[in-house]
């Protein structure tokens, strides 16, 4: 009988499997999944957890180009020229011209009845009359009184030429022997006294004349004093005359027929019909970029007029600063008095700059923040926005000539880095 092997084998155990050897084929196939997973992403192209529909969203494409910064505002057509007439004094008013009716330039509209400034004026007239008697009279005293210090100076001339013949004759007598030495010296005294007296009675006269020049200027001068008081009475009179200082028509009445007004009171405004100038309501957040002489483009319906920026106001109101445009050319024929009108004011014109369409992205991602679009999503960025026009945004920073953005709202994107287009 032949034996078999059995006495020979050994019966051998099964070492047990550890922890780490257990567990190390899933780990490993889990591992291949993961990779094979990212790979297939990074083929495929990343995935995003939004989708928004593409034909729902507004896309423009990155330019260069010029940029013009401008704002477009509202505004109405205003007389160039609209003075408004005030009343100078006290009184009643009368007016002869109706609102809307054609004025000339002088035509007489209104006029104030005061009493108390005629009177002021009469009284003053009167004393510059009494003012003018008393200069006058008191003239013809002066030479009244110049003839008699004239006549002593004549008298006195005349004793002069007197003592000087008895002086001669003296002379002669005493060479003959027939008077005294002192009958001759009383006649050298009688002289030299005639002199003295005829030299006195003339200097009488230059200061009798002086006198005379003097008190003359010091009356013309209060009479001169005088005049300018009438002359303002009376320019406060001819100013109760209420005239069109422009032709045109007269705008509006600012008080009632036949009321009671004072100094300083509105009465009616005038408006000049030759020209007109555009009032634009500027919004405050550009009233720094607003200068004279910006190019502004006006649209009056289907007229089309360009002007420049002439004046602006110093002070807000209602958030708003006013502008006037005075236009190059424009037919006066056709603009009307509180036309409302478009305009677009260009306050900076920038060249060779990167823009993109405006839109609603610029506030709803605080100009910081944009979508790129990629095939079939849409990347968000970090961008720095420049200057804003009603149609185009500069882009300084963020962006390259002919990349595609979303420029619609960028609320339904929620912030996420990548959305998908669908």
């Amino acid at each position: 009988m032949i034996q078999g092997t059995e006495q020979q084998d050994k019966i051998m155990q099964r070492p047990a499997k550890t922890r780490l050897r257990r567990f190390l084929p899933a780990t490993v196939i889990s591992i291949t999944v993961v990779v094979l997973a990212w790979a297939l992403s990074l083929s495929l192209g990343e995935s995003a957890s939004l989708v928004l529909p593409r034909n729902q969203l507004q896309l423009a494409t990155v330019q260069r180009g010029d940029l013009v910064r401008d704002i477009a505002v509202q505004g109405r057509i205003v007389a160039a020229s609209a003075p408004t007439l005030y009343s100078q004094e006290t009184g009643q008013v009368q007016l002869f011209k109706q609102p809307g009716e054609a004025v000339t330039l002088g035509d007489l509209l209104a006029t104030i009845t005061s009493p108390a400034l005629q009177n002021d004026l009469q009284q003053q007239q009167a004393v510059l009359a009494g003012m003018q008697s008393e200069a006058e009279r008191a003239v013809l005293a002066a030479r009244e009184q110049q003839l008699d210090i004239e006549q002593v100076m004549n008298n006195a001339q005349v004793n002069l030429l007197a003592a000087r013949r008895e002086l001669e004759r003296a002379k002669q007598s005493i060479e003959m022997g027939v008077i005294r030495q002192l009958d001759f010296d009383i006649a050298k005294d009688n002289l030299t006294k005639a002199e003295l007296e005829f030299d006195h009675a003339k200097r009488k006269v230059e200061l009798a004349k002086d006198k005379l020049s003097f008190e003359q200027s010091s009356r013309e001068q209060d009479i001169h004093r005088q005049q300018l008081v009438v002359d303002e009475l009376q320019r406060k009179v001819a100013a109760l005359n209420i005239t069109a200082p422009v032709t045109g028509q007269l705008g509006n009445w600012l008080t009632e027929q036949q009321s009671h007004v004072l100094p300083g009171q509105a009465l009616l405004t005038v408006i000049d019909l030759s020209q007109y100038e555009a009032e634009l309501a500027v919004p405050e957040s550009y009233a720094r970029d607003l200068a004279a002489g910006q190019q502004v483009d006006v649209s009056i319906g289907n007229q089309q007029l360009s002007g420049t920026v002439s004046t602006i106001a110093a002070e807000v109101r209602n958030n708003q600063v006013t502008a006037r445009v005075r236009f190059a050319q424009a037919d006066s024929t056709t603009l009307r008095q509180s036309q409302r009108l478009t305009a677009r004011v260009i306050l900076e014109h920038k060249t060779d700059v990167l823009k993109i369409a405006r839109g609603d992205f610029v506030s709803s991602g605080g100009g910081r923040q944009a979508y790129q679009v990629l095939d079939n999503q849409a990347l968000r960025k970090n961008i720095e926005l420049g200057a804003l026009s009603v149609q185009w945004v500069e882009i300084l920073n963020g962006a390259t000539e002919g990349e595609q953005w979303v420029i619609s709202n960028l609320s339904d994107f929620k912030n996420e880095n990548r959305v998908n287009l669908n």
